[in-house]
């Protein structure tokens, strides 16, 4: 495509997609200003130096490509999958809260952070971006666990990747102690418009994704539209990485298929302890399926969030992973049993429940009185 045409297919899109906010912080998290026009990609030593952990490490999967993943903690043994259009970076303030009392893994799927685009199964040095799809992604996370020795999971999925969790733990029962799936994808629903733009039959996405793409679909994984810099800077760069620009659209394309057709898979037939989390204000997937989640599961146990949107475990660490902690120790789950990790449960109010006659019999409150007024 000549480059001048496609500059200004490039202004003519990015005028029609969004309003001058959001332009704004698409420009101001871009790296460029070919980046923010999306035309370039980031070269892989910058991605690897600038987003890798201290507990990084890499294995090769069955196609000889490298699988991105952090490992810490000791203890009953947590593995996290991410979803579409993200890293296993949404887990970081989880996995930060989890290790004290689990070893804590998470994946960068293929195609997705660290673990970049999929390579060519002949010549690893090639990108092969049509490699991607469900088998290859569910081969590369069973043989990622089978290489690892991981036994007895604890498994938590979000999104796509809550619908690849699910269909582990269906095929393997014996391996899964329990299931947390947050948001999963596997019913069908209304696609987001967001996703159209860069999933849909559009010639111009093949050449060039603008950041604002990524950012209008960053902002649907929010309740608000309040992301933090650095956040959205993050899913940009990651998201323009070397090879991703084909990639992404791949990777959202089974995310499409999943929400027009749904899957084959009868998860009526999933009898492992689950535990279902979805924010009310969820805007990628359908709120009103969690219920359906719920229902379909023969052990499943559901919490939502009425102020939280699709990044849950960004949005409010603190309060979503005190669900997801007490649930694998055994515990009271704190946003059902109304403990709450922010004062929704104090003493006062749970003595304003007791009846002081019941604890004390008839003469309960004289008696209780000439308790306080003693020194």
């Amino acid at each position: 495509m000549n480059r001048n045409l496609a500059l200004l297919l490039a202004l003519g899109l990015l005028l029609g997609l969004g309003g001058c906010a959001n332009i704004k912080v698409a420009s101001k998290s871009s790296s460029s200003l070919t980046s923010f026009l999306g035309f370039s990609e980031l070269p892989d030593w910058y991605i690897t130096s600038r987003y890798s952990y201290s507990d990084s490490h890499w294995i090769k999967n069955d196609f000889g490509m490298d699988i991105h993943y952090r490992d810490t903690g000791d203890g009953p043994v947590v593995l996290m999958i991410h979803g579409e259009m993200d890293s296993l970076h949404m887990w970081e303030q989880w996995t930060e809260m989890l290790s004290t009392n689990f070893r804590v893994i998470s994946i960068d799927l293929p195609g997705s952070g660290l673990s970049g685009a999929t390579h060519c199964i002949d010549d690893n040095d090639e990108t092969c971006h049509e490699n991607l799809g469900p088998d290859y992604l569910k081969h590369t996370l069973r043989y990622f666990i089978e290489d690892l020795q991981l036994s007895n999971l604890n498994l938590v999925g979000s999104s796509y990747g809550a619908y690849l969790a699910a269909d582990y733990a269906l095929k393997n029962p014996d391996n899964v102690e329990k299931l947390v799936l947050v948001s999963p994808a596997g019913f069908q629903q209304d696609v987001p418009s967001s996703l159209n733009w860069l999933a849909g039959p559009n010639l111009i996405t093949r050449y060039y994704q603008p950041s604002l793409l990524i950012t209008n679909i960053v902002n649907d994984f929010f309740a608000s539209e309040q992301v933090k810099p650095v956040q959205m800077k993050r899913y940009l760069h990651l998201a323009q990485s070397d090879g991703m620009h084909a990639t992404n659209i791949i990777k959202l394309k089974l995310a499409e298929e999943m929400m027009k057709h749904g899957t084959t898979l009868d998860f009526s037939m999933l009898e492992t302890d689950t535990l279902v989390l979805w924010g009310e204000q969820d805007k990628w997937s359908n709120p009103e399926l969690a219920s359906r989640w719920g229902e379909t599961l023969p052990n499943a146990t559901l919490v939502t969030y009425p102020d939280l949107g699709h990044a849950l475990m960004i949005e409010q660490p603190d309060i979503t992973v005190a669900d997801v902690s007490s649930y694998f120790l055994g515990d009271p789950l704190p946003s059902i049993e109304g403990l709450g990790i922010e004062g929704s449960f104090t003493i006062d109010e749970a003595a304003g429940e007791l009846s002081k006659e019941e604890l004390f019999g008839n003469g309960g409150a004289e008696e209780t009185q000439e308790m306080v007024d003693e020194p």
